[in-house]
């Protein structure tokens, strides 16, 4: 399995060194937008994308102590099949998806992590029906393909799964959004079915959901004149400028357990500011959540985290130095239950991010009652990924 990943990670970063000639910008060219096909009104647009990644550090927990090992695996693989269908104003994507594939432990799968089709009626007025990210978290609504640190804050990751068992953050959704004023005013509220009938909801007990009501997600956000950023992403390499403001809540009420009568209540709320200039990129976002049970055994839980993070686009060699450090309090009713996460790295881009490759070093301290080991209350990893995005 390794010798069929090297070859594939051989074979993509061929098609990309081929792909466009070097120039003053990127050494490899410009950034590549994928192979599109069109008849009238209807086109299609296919991309791929691999994140190559390597692990190693304190990855391996046994019940006192981390140990060391390194870990080579495909950290994401994506199929993009996306364009509009009989005219400019509906627009449909399917996506692809083999999430940490080769990982130690992961079995390995293919998924569709998107799959929906949108009707364009006005710039203020979209309509989106089929599987897509819910609009909430300003890091998490990004491409992973734009990231600015290698992986996503620990607390934005948790509170995608607040709503479903497992990839409860892309579930199919009604929505409608837009934005207004030029961009100055974006929004979009969406409905879903958030958790349904059968699934585990509480691992104390094992709570199965019976009934529910239906989630209900909405985000705005909001931007100066002359600061509105022309599409998400934590690293805008160097070009233009954005400042946007965020703020999300989401929530599903009445959801009742099978059997024991009990029932819960889950809201989620969250702030976010991001911007650049030219080489300078900084982020800030809060999350906070409650989990509100009628069941004496689970009562109250409220976990919230915060993070920031920044970077700087150096011209010429391309190279971008970042940092982040964030807090993930796993429930603030509860006593030392904070992980305290310190990233430092750095991005180089030979092809902007359709060819570029990153380095963190992350250190974790964890507070007694989220412990993951005995013996331990710190560990330190270090990651190597590279993107190839065609």
């Amino acid at each position: 399995m390794k010798r069929k990943l090297y070859a594939v990670m051989a074979v993509s970063l061929f098609g990309v060194l081929a792909s466009g000639p070097a120039h003053a910008g990127f050494l490899f060219g410009d950034e590549t937008k994928g192979v599109t096909i069109t008849n009238n009104e209807s086109d299609l647009n296919l991309r791929i994308r691999l994140q190559p990644r390597f692990d190693f550090g304190d990855t391996v927990k046994n019940t006192s102590t981390y140990e060391s090992q390194g870990d080579i695996y495909l950290r994401r693989l994506r199929l993009e099949l996306g364009g509009h269908i009989l005219t400019k104003t509906i627009a449909y994507n399917l996506t692809l998806t083999g999430d940490k594939w080769d990982k130690a432990g992961n079995a390995n799968a293919i998924g569709v992590q998107y799959a929906f089709v949108k009707w364009l009626a006005d710039d203020a007025l979209v309509f989106t029906v089929g599987k897509e990210k819910l609009p909430y978290s300003r890091v998490s609504l990004t491409s992973s393909s734009k990231q600015l640190i290698v992986e996503r804050p620990i607390s934005t990751e948790a509170a995608k799964k607040l709503f479903g068992p497992t990839d409860a953050y892309y579930q199919p959704k009604f929505a409608v959004g837009g934005k207004f004023a030029e961009g100055i005013v974006a929004y979009e509220v969406a409905v879903a079915d958030g958790w349904q009938n059968g699934e585990t909801i509480q691992s104390t007990g094992s709570r199965k959901v019976l009934t529910s009501g239906p989630l209900v997600v909405g985000r705005i956000e909001l931007s100066p004149p002359g600061w509105v950023e022309k599409g998400k992403s934590d690293a805008s390499l160097g070009k233009g400028q954005h400042l946007t403001v965020g703020a999300n809540v989401a929530s599903q009420t009445g959801i009742e357990y099978q059997t024991v009568g009990f029932e819960e209540d889950r809201t989620l709320m969250g702030f976010d500011v991001s911007g650049h200039y030219n080489g300078f990129t900084a982020q800030f976002e809060y999350n906070a959540w409650e989990i509100e049970s009628t069941d004496p055994a689970i009562v109250l839980k409220k976990p919230m985290g915060w993070y920031a993070q920044a970077g700087y686009f150096i011209d010429g060699i391309n190279l971008e130095p970042v940092v982040r450090y964030e807090v993930y309090d796993h429930d603030s009713e509860a006593a030392n239950k904070e992980q305290k996460i310190t990233t430092v790295g750095v991005n180089w881009y030979g092809k902007g991010h359709s060819f570029k490759v990153g380095a963190n070093w992350v250190h974790e301290k964890f507070d007694t009652a989220v412990k993951e080991v005995t013996n331990d209350d710190s560990r330190d990893t270090y990651q190597v990924q590279a993107q190839v995005y065609f």
